[in-house]
């Protein structure tokens, strides 16, 4: 039997890029759920090119792509 684990890459990279792309902002006084403190970098997926992250709150996930 196989497993597919999960790849991690630098979760400050992560991040970055979930900011940069508009997801996530540093902003607290941002109401639409997107006050990055709330989130959880959770993996990566290298094949899609894609993070997974999961808010602390609603345990709702984002996927951001970073290619």
């Amino acid at each position: 039997m196989t497993y597919d684990l999960p790849n991690f890459r630098n979760p400050q990279d992560a991040f970055d890029n979930a900011i940069e792309k508009g997801i996530f902002t540093e902003e607290y006084t941002d109401t639409l759920d997107k006050f990055v403190g709330d989130w959880m970098y959770m993996h990566s997926d290298k094949d899609l090119e894609h993070d997974y992250f999961k808010n602390k709150w609603s345990r709702e996930y984002k996927v951001v792509p970073y290619a």
